[in-house]
């Protein structure tokens, strides 16, 4: 188990490193940062003192040390938090404003993997049992559209025209300011729409993926086994089938996770929801360098962090791995 813990250690280290590194140098193959935050009308005094404070007048090497060192927690002489630079739009440290805007993502990432799992496992396990072509093409139909699409079709059809009867919102948090009350107060119908658009897709991997492998499964021997001992169907596709099939789904599960937190950009800002994806839109249109650095630092950390979960799941979930 030592052993395996440190080679999974060293692979997300080298994971994140290379992230790292790759993401550093493409930034700035697409342009000078000082340059997209000023704008066409900038003058070079302005110019000097932003690449002064980016440190982009250091050589391209000083630069991607200068960008490791902003994770450092010994800084300035004392032990801190790493802040990631400061973000030109907000005025506030980047990794603050993520620690601010990362719980509505993970609320809206996590019920949205929750639907997914109970959705598109259960609906594969039963695909594997009783074949239906409606869930096959339906779900084929699903994997093809993103998930911005996916959400304004919901919000055409149940918060515009089905509006008076859903009561569902356009758009909005869960926690909304009631200033007449002085309180904060909850709106749990917000959190439907975006949650069912994000977890469509998720949902129909999952059941092309579980319906796949449940009927490689379903012709074991060890089935046939349970079976003859007299054990209903749906008992065998819960207890059994499903147990076979955990290394396989924990795997997929953070997988998609991961890119649920990282890749709800669009659905974030469609549905004003205040996460992290929304924060990266609006640091894409002012070209804030510094919150988009952060910010696709800290998801890659996030990716490797979740990647490095699924393997440890997969691990306790199969004995033949251990």
């Amino acid at each position: 188990m030592g052993r395996f813990l440190l080679r999974l250690l060293g692979q997300s280290f080298l994971l994140f490193f290379l992230s790292f590194t790759l993401l550093f140098f493409l930034l700035r193959v697409l342009g000078d940062p000082a340059q997209m935050l000023l704008g066409q009308r900038s003058d070079k005094v302005s110019l000097e003192a932003i690449r002064a404070s980016l440190h982009l007048d250091a050589p391209l090497w000083q630069q991607y040390l200068y960008a490791w060192a902003d994770w450092l927690p010994y800084r300035a002489g004392r032990w801190q938090w790493p802040t990631l630079g400061l973000s030109y739009q907000y005025g506030r440290p980047v990794a603050h404003l993520y620690a601010e805007r990362f719980p509505a993502t993970a609320l809206l990432s996590v019920t949205a993997m929750g639907l997914a799992v109970v959705l598109g496992v259960s609906a594969g396990l039963w695909q594997a049992y009783r074949p239906q072509r409606f869930l096959h093409g339906l779900s084929l139909v699903l994997l093809s559209l993103p998930s911005y699409v996916i959400g304004l079709g919901l919000l055409a059809v149940f918060a515009l025209y089905l509006g008076p009867w859903t009561k569902l919102p356009l758009g909005g948090y869960v926690w909304d300011y009631d200033p007449l009350q002085e309180k904060l107060t909850a709106r749990w119908e917000a959190l439907v729409l975006p949650a069912i658009a994000l977890a469509l897709r998720p949902a129909a991997y999952l059941f092309q993926l579980t319906q796949s492998q449940a009927r490689e499964i379903w012709q074991a021997d060890y089935i046939r086994a349970a079976f003859a001992r007299g054990k209903a169907p749906i008992a065998v596709l819960f207890s059994d089938v499903l147990r076979a099939l955990l290394p396989t789904l924990t795997t997929s599960l953070t997988q998609w996770l991961a890119s649920l937190f990282t890749g709800a950009l669009f659905v974030e800002e469609l549905f004003d929801w205040p996460g992290i994806g929304k924060l990266l839109f609006s640091a894409l249109l002012s070209s804030d360098f510094p919150l988009i650095m952060g910010i696709a630092q800290l998801s890659v950390l996030l990716f490797v962090v979740l990647h490095a979960a699924g393997e440890l799941l997969a691990r306790w979930s199969d004995p033949r791995l251990r």
